[in-house]
């Protein structure tokens, strides 16, 4: 990884443990994720916003007042309109996303839950779903979280990764087995 995308990394992760340990002091983590999760959703729908947000030539004074304003439409935490005025502040609200997965992943991590990232080439059926995330979780012996991907190019079966571990049973890599 090069420099800049280690000092991102860190930055996000600041950011992310800085605004989880408030929001424990505060009793307030539940309504602080659900803000987070629907403020980006938000910034992801609409493209106008997002470009206006990450315009490094709109000062952060100006994107203050758009965000002030949506964040009172949406009735959003007040602790939590101030954490989007300092990452405003600082230049960082571009980083957003960023930092909503950082604190995702370490809320997950507190839980105890384990994600695993299943790939298919079409959407599982949800009682098939649910019987793979208990076999996983039983053999494991992990909690799990079950992040599911839709790739058409794997053409069918199952790729599966735990952590840095990546089984791959697709029929996409079963036809390359088979290449000379």
């Amino acid at each position: 990884m090069t420099k800049n995308v280690e000092n991102i990394n860190e930055i996000c992760k600041r950011y992310a443990n800085a605004l989880i340990l408030s929001s424990e002091d505060r009793n307030e983590l539940k309504i602080i994720t659900q803000n987070f999760e629907h403020f980006n959703k938000v910034l992801r729908t609409s493209n106008d916003l997002s470009t206006y947000i990450k315009n490094p030539l709109i000062n952060s004074q100006k994107k203050s007042l758009v965000l002030k304003k949506i964040c009172k439409s949406f009735s959003y935490n007040q602790f939590f309109q101030g954490f989007i005025y300092v990452l405003t502040k600082h230049g960082k609200i571009n980083l957003q996303e960023k930092i909503l997965n950082e604190y995702k992943r370490i809320i997950d991590l507190k839980d105890g839950l384990t994600e695993i990232i299943v790939t298919t080439s079409e959407p599982l059926e949800k009682e098939v779903e649910k019987k793979l995330k208990t076999k996983l979780s039983d053999s494991l012996k992990l909690k799990i979280k079950l992040t599911k991907i839709i790739d058409k190019e794997i053409i069918g079966g199952i790729k599966i990764k735990i952590k840095s571990i990546m089984i791959d049973n697709s029929i996409k890599s079963k036809l390359t087995e088979f290449e000379i």
